[in-house]
């Protein structure tokens, strides 16, 4: 038993215990000491704490060692404590390798290694991105509808603004056009549309005066991901000049005014997706109005007997093949009823039409984007005396980046319409635009157009065509008003004698835009 031991044993048993702690702390103290030039905290030896005067007990120097360490006045001196045979720290060898804790950490290039202390430098200001219309109206805000508003006043002189076929008169004019565009700012359905008018006085020769107007409004409202319903109104107006297919063909008009011409009318329909495949259905309906017209020698033609409505169906199936082409077949059916039963030569014009297509819609972002079609139509008429009236059809509206600067857009059209000229039961219209427009600098943009128009009618043997080019530049000195200049000349020629003219128009304008 331990309370047996004899004095002489117990002793030992002492002398033992602080020898092995003079070992474990006395020697790295002291080796410590010696190899620093800081100043010793003054802890007694565990070899002399008797000779101290201290009580001998091992485990309170051991206590009251770890107490002045945690008071060592800064860590330099807590350093010296440490015993420095120890070896440095080192990142495990193959951490890296397996994944484990304690890897070296790389630095990145052009950055600090993690254990040096470095001040984080801001990142660099960049520049904001080039705006690719600087130029553009930026309209106002009434709402959530975006308005942009703009004013044009032109000033130029046309040779022949009467089309006359033998000794044309030129005269100098003047044009004022207003108009409105609008598009709704919602994160679902949508409202678009772009209205103008304008008048054009031509001081030498006021039977030339010519009032016009146009616009559109379109609307969508989408019920759901796969529904929606949309919605569209128009109009149009515009004067009928010697060679338009609504005229007596080889009339020539009087010297007073031109006849007025006026169309409207809208379509109404939906669309469902089932996936890739789209299908919709519209009904359409136009109304036109024929203004009579006095003719050189005094008579009136009668063009009011041809005021007419046409109703339509208009059915399309497409498929988004992939982001960039959607193929589609579309069927065009109407019935076009004139308000009196014969025209003025006593013809009964009312018929029914039927047209195919096939085509694509195209969008490749940045490069070709539009529609393009082709296919077949007929109208056949009430009154037997008139042939049918067919023809493939090709329309197209596209638009090609052809780099950052220069753009050029296709626009081709086929129509079927209808005339006034006797034993005509009407004419097939193609018509072919090509332009060209290219940005000199950011503000002055240069244009070049060219066009083709024919009108083939069937019944009587008459050929038309006509002839287009112009030249533009614009040059924008803000946002707000943009200068402008063009040259034109247009040729129509025709098979019916004395029916051919030319004109050359010259002009300059100012446009203020919001």
């Amino acid at each position: 038993m331990s309370h047996c031991r004899s004095p002489l044993s117990r002793a030992l048993t002492g002398v033992v215990s602080l020898a092995t702690l003079a070992i474990c702390f006395g020697g790295p103290l002291a080796i410590a000491q010696s190899q620093s030039n800081v100043p010793s905290v003054g802890w007694p030896a565990i070899g002399n704490a008797n000779s101290q005067g201290q009580t001998g007990d091992a485990a309170q120097v051991v206590k009251r060692k770890a107490k002045d360490l945690k008071r060592a006045p800064s860590n330099s001196l807590r350093s010296t404590l440490i015993d420095k045979s120890l070896p440095p720290l080192a990142p495990y060898p193959g951490a890296n390798r397996i994944g484990l804790r304690g890897g070296v950490i790389p630095a990145e290039p052009g950055k600090p290694a993690p254990t040096i202390a470095a001040i984080a430098l801001p990142d660099a200001r960049h520049r904001p991105a080039p705006d690719d219309a600087p130029f553009e109206s930026v309209g106002v805000n009434l709402g959530s509808l975006r308005l942009k508003p703009y004013f044009e006043e032109d000033a130029g002189y046309a040779s022949n603004p009467g089309s006359q076929t033998t000794r044309p008169k030129g005269s100098a004019f003047e044009t004022s056009e207003a108009g409105l565009g609008f598009q709704s700012d919602w994160p679902r359905n949508d409202v678009r549309g772009n209205l103008r008018a304008g008048y054009t006085d031509y001081f030498a020769d006021r039977s030339a005066n010519t009032p016009y107007g146009s616009g559109a409004i379109a609307g969508r409202f989408d019920i759901s991901r796969n529904y929606t319903v949309d919605a569209e109104t128009h109009f149009d107006i515009r004067t009928q000049t010697p060679g338009s297919v609504t005229l007596p063909s080889g009339a020539v008009l009087s010297a007073s005014r031109r006849p007025l011409v006026d169309t409207f009318g809208g379509s109404v329909g939906a669309t469902s997706k089932f996936g890739d495949a789209a299908l919709s259905l519209h009904g359409t309906f136009d109304r036109t109005i024929f203004d009579n017209a006095q003719l050189s020698g005094g008579a009136i033609a009668d063009l009011s007997s041809d005021d007419s409505n046409d109703w339509g169906l208009r059915a399309r199936a497409a498929y988004e093949a992939s982001p960039v082409v959607a193929p589609f077949v579309e069927i065009d059916a109407n019935k076009r009823i004139y308000d009196s039963v014969r025209d003025s030569s006593g013809f009964q014009r009312d018929s029914r039409g039927v047209a195919a297509l096939a085509g694509a819609t195209l969008a490749l972002t940045g490069q070709l984007t539009g529609e393009a079609s082709a296919g077949y139509g007929t109208r056949n008429f009430q009154d037997t005396r008139l042939p049918d009236l067919n023809g493939p059809l090709f329309n197209a509206a596209l638009a090609w980046a052809v780099t950052p600067l220069t753009k050029v857009t296709v626009k081709a059209a086929t129509t079927l319409a209808d005339t006034t000229t006797p034993g005509a039961s009407g004419a097939v219209s193609r018509n072919y635009t090509i332009g060209v427009a290219h940005a000199l600098l950011r503000n002055l943009t240069l244009t070049a157009n060219a066009g083709y128009a024919t009108d083939t009618y069937s019944g009587v043997s008459i050929h038309d065509s006509t002839t287009t080019f112009a030249l533009g530049a614009d040059y924008n000195l803000s946002r707000d008003l943009v200068l402008k200049a063009s040259a034109s000349r247009q040729q129509f020629s025709s098979s019916l004698p004395n029916s051919s003219y030319s004109s050359n128009i010259f002009m300059l304008g100012l446009r203020v835009q919001r």
